[in-house]
């Protein structure tokens, strides 16, 4: 994948994410017109990227899209429910589209070919103008008789022959009817030469889609034809190469049927003679005597000369006949002799006035000799150059044409880096905290073993610099991974719409403290299970609007999702007004599982029984759906948040309602740990779990219902010894005043002692994960290298003490 295609991507999903927002905060206000702007700006600027590669469904999409939000930004179209139904679909796709080309670097099969349900549902709101067209081709239509086919009333017998032959053969045909649009030439399209690239054509005509102006309010760069082509070829074909079109071709199959219909249906017009120019060729005649005068001054011959006189040699040629032409010719060869555009001038007025005086019939613009001409080009190779092919849209040009929008606020500069260099960034850091621990060992074996305590001293002094540079590089670089809340909240407000509309019920989400930071890494960790926890609420929390009504609540519930930071932790709150969580309930639910014993489930507090909705297979679901009520859940979740080093708390009251708060600790790239001793060993506690370390005498630990406590200020704390917990068969040391080294830990809001052998200060390191078979091991977080080259297994007490 290059880097363009990158940039793309990354972009794209930055405007799929605004685009998504601004739609349902429009739908929720459809009277603020304030929005339409940015999200018209969204669109069109994701539209026009999306050109720059061979995306054509992806363009198709976004350019209906596109129609519709300009519609509906010029009060063409009113916003409701359906159309941002609609365009949340659209945005899905979008997506789905992106999510491919991430994965497999190219659109797969999927993908090819606009999804003509979606476009053509998003271009039925599109309110079609009327046509202003002539009336003779009113006049014309109404005398032809009526008739089921999808054949044209003129197509020639030699037509009707091929067509029937290749119809008998197997092969299927198509009426195609393409009208480009009035702007395409700006958008790189070339309507001719796509048609003449089609194989297989048996019948071409152009018309015109309004009847033409005079030349002097003629729009150069303005498409007003419309092509219909009798083609043979399959309906995937055509899709493939009308995909950068789509929206403005569409075909039909013909039948023998259609073919037997229109033979009995057919009627030959009467014969029709012309005299002179007819009203196209005058006007492409006038606009080339200007032209020709405007660079008359130029070196002859001048490129634009040369053209001009190509163009008066084909309008000619299909106008007045062989000797007109070979009067034109001798013109030119005057012209140049004398070097300049005079006797090219002279008889072009002289042309025009002849033509002028011989009159002109009055006929249909979609009959005239000049758009039978053009019909006739359309048979030439691919290589001739199309008669009044405009010269190439500048930007001033495409600036003039292209609709006011509204200038973007300025803002700060923003250097966009993969995340793999932050990354890396991070494991160097690591090196340096690996580096720098170990200058106190190295002070410590000058002094020991040398006798050098200066050097030692010195030592020190150079190891708090480097600790002070390193503390504020590794500050700066976990600035750099900080990312608000809002980069996973952001995808809740379509999350709860959607499955509050499935559910039929009514929900305000409130979000708070979007802008709350945390590491990238915590933050995506946050997803999933914030992702589950909202569905549990909507599914089991908020009530229906009859029964919030029948409780005394409005019909509207209130789910609020808060984020704040508290010290080294953020903080994420999930709250609803629904129905609480009943213990009594929960209570019933587990002794029919049997997944408590029964005289401590009797024993339990009423939030000791709220907390076993943690417990594995448990759900209070009564009926299993696509969103709940299959036990999986709610300790995949907590399993999750306490794997990164987190905590759960849940809160209920029947009847108002329920409260989780998720706790993250900000980063997981630097941790301080406690080192401690155990059974020969060295261990690490993570700090954030340590609330304090004492020395134990062992006559203050008794047995409670066979299990060791101690009364430590007034609280009765159950206690656990490291060596038995990791199945070492040696006792808890005691020092020589017959105590033991105590560690209070808080684990799943529970305090709980931790019996080891000894403290050794605590240590900043980089936590690595254990991978393979070692990462399968229960009770470990992962491993981190020391100053002195070992390496210390860092403890999880919370799945320890499970």
């Amino acid at each position: 994948m290059n880097a363009l295609l990158q940039q793309f991507l990354q972009e794209s999903r930055e405007a799929l994410e605004s685009i998504g927002t601004t739609l349902l905060a429009m739908e929720r206000e459809p009277g603020d017109r304030s929005r339409l702007g940015e999200l018209f700006r969204l669109v069109h600027t994701l539209k026009g990227n999306s050109g720059l590669f061979d995306f054509p469904a992806l363009t198709a999409v976004l350019h209906a899209a596109e129609d519709v939000m300009d519609a509906v930004r010029n009060e063409a179209l009113g916003f409701s429910q359906p159309l941002a139904d609609q365009l949340l679909d659209a945005a899905d796709y979008v997506g789905a589209f992106l999510d491919a080309i991430g994965s497999q670097g190219a659109a797969g099969a999927d993908f090819q070919v606009p999804p003509r349900a979606l476009v053509d549902g998003l271009r039925g709101w599109l309110v079609v103008p009327a046509v202003k067209v002539d009336e003779a081709v009113i006049a014309e239509a109404a005398s032809c008789p009526a008739s089921s086919s999808v054949l044209p009333a003129d197509l020639p017998d030699d037509i009707r022959e091929a067509l029937a032959q290749s119809l008998e053969a197997g092969r299927e045909a198509f009426l195609l009817d393409y009208r480009p649009a009035a702007d395409c030439f700006f958008q790189g399209t070339d309507p001719l030469h796509l048609a003449r690239q089609f194989p297989d054509v048996l019948w071409r005509r152009i018309t015109p889609l309004a009847a033409w102006g005079p030349v002097a309010e003629m729009d150069a760069y303005a498409c007003n034809i419309r092509l219909e082509l009798l083609l043979l070829g399959s309906d995937a074909a055509l899709a493939e190469h009308f995909r950068y079109v789509s929206d403005q071709a569409s075909w039909l199959p013909v039948t023998g049927a259609d073919l037997q219909a229109r033979l009995e249906t057919i009627e030959l017009p009467a014969g029709a003679t012309f005299v002179g120019f007819d009203p196209v060729a005058m006007d492409i005649l006038r606009t080339q005597h200007m032209a020709l005068s405007a660079c008359r001054q130029q070196q002859w011959p001048s490129g634009q000369h040369v053209a001009i006189v190509a163009t008066l040699q084909r309008i000619i040629a299909s106008q007045a006949g062989t000797g007109a032409l070979a009067s034109l010719d001798a013109c030119r060869q005057q012209a140049d002799r004398e070097g300049n555009a005079e006797p090219l001038l002279t008889w072009l007025s002289s042309e025009l006035e002849e033509a002028i005086l011989s009159g002109t019939p009055v006929t249909s613009p979609a009959t005239t000799p000049m758009h039978d001409w053009l019909n006739a080009q359309l048979s030439e190779s691919p290589q001739a150059a199309p008669v009044m092919a405009p010269q190439a849209p500048t930007q001033a040009d495409a600036a003039s044409r292209k609709s006011e929008e509204p200038a973007g606020q300025a803002t700060a500069k923003i250097l966009k880096v993969e995340q793999e260099k932050i990354d890396r960034l991070m494991n160097l850091i690591g090196e340096i905290v690996v580096a720098k621990n170990g200058l106190p060992y190295l002070a410590e074996r000058a002094e020991e073993q040398y006798g050098q305590r200066e050097l030692a001293r010195e030592i020190k002094a150079q190891y708090a610099v480097v600790n002070r540079i390193a503390e504020d590089l590794q500050d700066a670089i976990m600035q750099v991974r900080m990312m608000p809340v809002s980069f996973v909240l952001q995808r809740f407000p379509r999350l709860v719409r959607d499955i509050a509309r499935k559910l039929d019920k009514k929900v305000n989400l409130i979000l708070e403290g979007e802008e709350t930071e945390a590491d990238k890494a915590m933050i995506e960790a946050l997803a999933d299970p914030l992702v589950h926890i909202v569905r549990n609420s909507l599914d089991h929390g908020l009530e229906s609007p009859a029964e919030r009504l029948a409780a005394g609540k409005p019909e509207t519930g209130i789910l609020r999702i808060r984020a704040s930071q508290n010290a080294d932790h953020v903080v994420i709150s999930i709250e609803d007004d629904g129905r609480g969580i009943d213990p009594q309930k929960i209570k019933a639910k587990v002794a029919a599982k049997a997944l408590v014993e029964p005289a401590a489930l009797e024993a339990m507090s009423d939030q000791e029984l709220i907390n076993l909705v943690f417990l594995p297979g448990f759900s209070t679901a009564e009926q299993v759906s696509d969103l709940s009520g299959r036990g999986v859940g709610m300790d995949v979740v907590r399993s999750g948040i306490e794997k990164v080093g987190g905590s759960l708390r849940l809160a209920s009251q029947v009847g108002q309602g329920t409260q989780l708060s998720l706790s993250l600790p900000l980063s997981m790239a630097v941790t301080q740990v406690m080192v401690i001793e155990s059974g020969n060993q060295r261990f690490g506690i993570p700090m954030d779990q340590v609330m304090e370390t004492v020395r134990l005498p062992a006559n203050a630990i008794h047995t409670i219902k066979h299990q060791p406590t101690a009364q430590l200020r007034g609280r009765t704390i159950p206690l656990k010894g490291l060596n038995q917990l990791l199945a070492v068969p040696t006792e808890q040391l005691q020092n020589e005043d017959g105590e033991y080294a105590l560690m209070v830990l808080r684990s799943r809001g529970e305090l709980v002692g931790l019996l080891i052998d000894d403290f050794h200060g605590s240590v900043d390191i980089i936590l690595k994960p254990m991978v393979g078979i070692l990462g399968e091991l229960s009770g470990y977080s992962g491993t981190a290298v020391m100053g002195d080259g070992s390496i210390l297994m860092i403890l999880n007490p919370t799945e320890l003490f499970a």
